[in-house]
């Protein structure tokens, strides 16, 4: 009875594990006029993960995490980056504010890109009390962008996504290797 109870009790923690949504809140700032984009990713609104501010240099982007360590990223190298496998079509996005601030020259370009947020949140199936946009218009070339966004997942999706993922990559070695042994 005893070996049933805790066979039972490991079960339900993995499912309860696998199951429990985590939620994650970015929120970024980027201001044109001081060429800088900072950014802070916490865990259920309380537990910072990662913070710091992304910063330009000669030869690519040079991203601070903390006051003495930054973390040098070649442009030669973004696009390799870029190709890694990506889990973001795990995450769904459930909360989203948008504030711009801009002058008379970015009006338009801010407008479109507003409306299509807008639009793409709806798409993929937004709730209406879950977004906000903000635009001011002041005076002067100046264009600072702040975002909130709050996401949720859970170890499950990530599982899934993570199994399709290695069954793609056999499924392309496997047909490499048979194209090989015919020719």
């Amino acid at each position: 009875m005893g070996k049933l109870l805790l066979f039972l009790t490991i079960f339900f923690v993995i499912l309860l594990v696998l199951c429990l949504p985590i939620y994650l809140e970015l929120d970024a700032h980027y201001d044109m006029n001081r060429k800088k984009f900072a950014f802070a990713v916490y865990l259920y609104k309380k537990i910072k993960i990662i913070g710091g501010y992304v910063g330009i240099y000669p030869g690519g982007i040079a991203l601070h995490l903390s006051k003495k360590r930054a973390k040098l990223i070649p442009y030669k190298q973004l696009n390799s980056e870029r190709k890694r496998f990506s889990f973001m079509r795990t995450f769904h996005l459930i909360a989203f504010t948008l504030t711009t601030e801009t002058g008379v020259e970015y009006f338009f370009p801010v407008s479109i890109a507003h409306t299509y947020l807008r639009a793409y949140f709806f798409g993929i199936g937004g709730n209406r009390r879950n977004i906000e946009n903000n635009f001011w218009l002041t005076d002067g070339d100046v264009l600072r962008i702040s975002v909130n966004s709050v996401i949720y997942f859970n170890i499950f999706m990530l599982l899934i996504k993570l199994i399709r993922f290695l069954k793609e990559k056999t499924q392309i070695l496997w047909r490499k290797k048979i194209k090989k042994s015919i020719t």
